[in-house]
């Protein structure tokens, strides 16, 4: 079936409005889909037994979760980013800039710098975790722990698996979809539009790292992860290839699964948030200096305008 790509010459305003209404229909299309596919898979007592409240301890009730998680990858972030592009360029390969040819260099340094930063990731990460609100804010930042709380707890529950299966099924929820369904919506999408928008990149990558780091709801993890969104932002610009961001995106998920996996089996004496950290304040600077030093030295004579294939 082919679909005229009535949104090609339209100006981005209008874009990102249909984006949002496809995406509006996408969260309730997909989710009851997922609901009625629920029922011969689990039984009628699906709902049921996740009405009456959320035990983690049980692993009928993780399994749900897990489930419920998966369908939210696709209605959220996968359907509503494919059915976009076809609108919006025809061919999805094309529009979000997935190419087949991948420069190893290019791929290998990306790969390393996420490892290599992991230190100074989490030392922002704590900076983060202490962050406080003036007493005027004490309900707001109530909630904000609260929520934070329980997305750990729900986090937790998920990834403390030492079977294989579990081990498969969270490499699929946590690593696999999230770093195709994130990237397609967030670079492959949300950045383009924000670059016809404001014709700037940088704009472009900061506004959609932001979008990005919100849509997640952990208040106490936004800073490393809108440094993260900005890193896949300027990675997608300088390569032009989205697989990059997504490899990226699979290995810094990825990681945590089976660093959790492997504590879970006692294998390693690690937990998947601070896998990495350091206590050395000069290592972590050093680190980080000579990783932006890198970044910089790589990429300052790209011509990023033209890889990125947006005039």
């Amino acid at each position: 079936m082919i679909i005229h790509p009535i949104l090609q010459n339209q100006p981005p305003a209008l874009k990102l409005l249909y984006f949002l209404l496809i995406l509006t229909g996408s969260l309730f299309l997909v989710n009851i889909f997922g609901l009625v596919l629920a029922f011969p898979i689990f039984g009628r007592s699906f709902l049921e037994s996740l009405s009456q409240g959320y035990d983690f301890s049980n692993p009928d009730v993780i399994s749900k979760l897990k489930y419920l998680q998966i369908v939210n990858q696709f209605a959220l972030f996968i359907v509503p980013s494919l059915v976009f592009t076809l609108f919006a360029g025809n061919k999805i390969f094309t529009y979000v800039r997935i190419k087949r040819n991948i420069s190893p260099v290019f791929l290998m340094f990306a790969l390393s710098v996420v490892i290599v930063g992991l230190p100074f990731i989490n030392w922002i990460g704590e900076v983060n975790a202490r962050m406080s609100f003036p007493q005027v804010f004490s309900n707001i930042e109530q909630w904000m722990k609260s929520s934070e709380a329980q997305a750990a707890e729900v986090t937790t529950a998920f990834l403390n698996t030492p079977s294989i299966w579990g081990f498969v099924v969270n490499m699929l929820m946590i690593a696999i979809l999230p770093a195709l369904g994130e990237e397609l919506f967030f670079r492959g999408v949300l950045q383009r539009i924000f670059k016809e928008w404001f014709k700037n990149i940088h704009v472009a990558v900061f506004v959609t790292a932001f979008i990005f780091s919100a849509i997640h709801i952990q208040f106490y993890g936004f800073i490393p992860r809108f440094l993260l969104g900005i890193y896949l932002g300027y990675i997608f610009y300088w390569s032009g290839n989205l697989w990059i961001p997504i490899l990226i995106h699979f290995l810094n998920n990825g990681l945590a699964v089976c660093v959790a996996f492997l504590s879970a089996k006692g294998l390693l004496k690690a937990n998947f948030d601070t896998f990495g950290r350091s206590d050395d304040t000069f290592v972590i600077v050093f680190s980080a200096i000579v990783v932006s030093l890198l970044v910089f030295l790589l990429f300052r004579n790209r011509r990023s305008n033209k890889e990125f294939g947006i005039k």
